[in-house]
């Protein structure tokens, strides 16, 4: 029995200790822990904005680091009590009495938060060498996480400045669009090359550190989806015209930059998105977008709808000005 507890105990640590690592340091994504426990975090909190209101997108990134977190050190603190259960005399007080199991639990987290032993010590060589060993990991963890959350709140900065910009201007595709063309040429370069670095930016952010992803505002003007959605919609108009002839480069490279970030949010959070239909229906877009049909754009709007639904949205929303006007 006892040796079943330490090798259960040296399993969940590594088991966790990858996640972390993984997630924290690789710049690749997330592990598979941090993956599930984000979607189920993310359903709660779904759940939750149903029953509360959108109030509660404003904590929707928060507590789902949170969660990751806790699950992480929960994982930790519990496989490393394992190990230390495996022979439960060789931890002791001062006075010698062998460690209960709630002591064992204290000693744990204790040497977890590198604060040292506390009242308690280990009499074996063994639990010595994994004392010394889980107390440097203790620092390590601690900083690893502040670093990888400052990282993470300084790609939601950057997600939500890309938000703003494209909120700047206009509030439906249609707008936005004519705003480009109205613009001095000049100044329409430097707007759509602008908008390109920040949506490339934000790509590589979002796969790097997925849980940016779920960073939300209760807003609907501020909404990551709405406006992202508004912008490809308003490259749909142009692209599709005989307008903007003098930067059409311009806008088929922010066009590639947004095709990039699509495939990536399809590819890696399909798990996590909702359902969306192929299409909206015709009655939800601008007249000058109804007429394409084409399958790329039905599978870009597939991917946007799910997006848009994730905070729950719709594309009556994204073209809104343009049915009032």
């Amino acid at each position: 029995m006892s040796e079943t507890l330490l090798i259960l105990g040296f399993i969940i640590l590594l088991i966790a200790i990858h996640d972390f690592f993984y997630t924290t340091l690789s710049a690749s994504g997330a592990g598979s822990i941090s993956e599930n426990v984000a979607i189920l975090s993310d359903r709660i909190l779904q759940f939750c904005v149903g029953i509360f209101g959108r109030k509660l997108y404003n904590y929707h990134g928060l507590f789902i680091n949170l969660m990751i977190l806790a699950v992480w050190l929960s994982m930790i603190w519990f496989g490393l009590f394992l190990v230390y259960s495996f022979n439960p005399e060789d931890i002791t007080n001062s006075s010698g009495r062998v460690a209960n199991f709630w002591e064992r639990l204290y000693f744990t987290g204790y040497i977890l938060s590198t604060l040292g032993m506390g009242n308690f010590k280990p009499i074996s060589p063994f639990f010595e060498l994994v004392t010394s060993c889980f107390s440097f990991f203790g620092f390590i963890f601690f900083t690893s996480s502040m670093t990888y959350f400052l990282s993470v709140s300084s790609a939601v900065v950057k997600k939500r400045t890309l938000a703003k910009s494209i909120h700047n201007l206009g509030n439906s595709p249609q707008a936005i669009a004519n705003k480009l063309l109205r613009l001095d040429s000049p100044y329409s370069y430097l707007q759509i090359l602008d908008l390109q670095e920040k949506v490339d930016e934000h790509s590589v952010s979002h796969q790097a550190y997925p849980v940016v992803h779920y960073y939300s505002r209760s807003q609907v003007k501020d909404s990551f989806s709405i406006n992202i959605t508004r912008l490809d919609e308003a490259l749909s108009i142009l692209l599709k015209s005989n307008k903007g002839e003098n930067f059409r480069e311009e806008l088929k490279i922010l066009r590639s930059s947004l095709s990039d970030f699509l495939r990536n949010l399809d590819k890696n959070f399909s798990r996590s998105l909702p359902k969306a239909e192929v299409s909206p229906g015709n009655e939800d877009l601008p007249r000058s977008l109804t007429q394409r049909n084409s399958q790329e754009l039905v599978e870009r709007r597939r991917i946007l709808g799910s997006l848009l639904r994730s905070e729950g949205l719709s594309w009556h929303q994204v073209v809104e000005q343009d049915q009032e006007s």
